[in-house]
């Protein structure tokens, strides 16, 4: 113990560098300064410009949306209208339009394979299924019947 006692003051009394003078010390701290608000300023941008892009693709995602079954998959889904959509079927299908504690109900047997956009109005509940093979339903907006 006497030995550490006698090196520190050793240190103390001759010191191995030269301390640094104050102007240097407050120019050093000035920069970190900087730096780190630069820093800190990117990694803001950068969390910005990543919600932005996730919030594009949400809205794109959101913007149409619809119903699509087929053979192999979902049988049934469903959705509430935002905006006038249609239908396209084929094989063995069904489609319940709830449209204000009214049901319209469209199937393979009673209605066309095809209902143009406006057949589905904002407010629609929608549910579209199928059965059977080969069978497929595309429900939502920007429908055109084929001639």
């Amino acid at each position: 113990m006497a030995e550490l006692r006698q090196s520190l003051h050793s240190l103390v009394e001759c010191p191995t560098a030269r301390p640094l003078p104050v102007e240097v010390v407050a120019a050093r701290s000035t920069r970190y300064a900087r730096r780190r608000r630069a820093r800190l300023g990117a990694g803001g941008l950068a969390l910005v410009a990543a919600a932005s892009i996730a919030g594009i693709g949400v809205s794109q995602q959101d913007s149409e949306p619809g119903v699509l079954l087929s053979a192999g998959g979902r049988t049934t889904a469903g959705y509430v209208a935002e905006r006038p959509g249609g239908y396209l079927a084929a094989g063995t299908w069904t489609v319940t339009i709830t449209r204000s504690g009214q049901v319209i109900e469209l199937s393979s047997t009673s209605g066309d394979p095809c209902g143009p956009t406006g057949t589905i109005r904002p407010g629609d509940e929608v549910r579209g299924s199928i059965t059977g093979p080969g069978s497929s339903l595309r429900v939502g907006e920007r429908f055109a019947c084929p001639r």
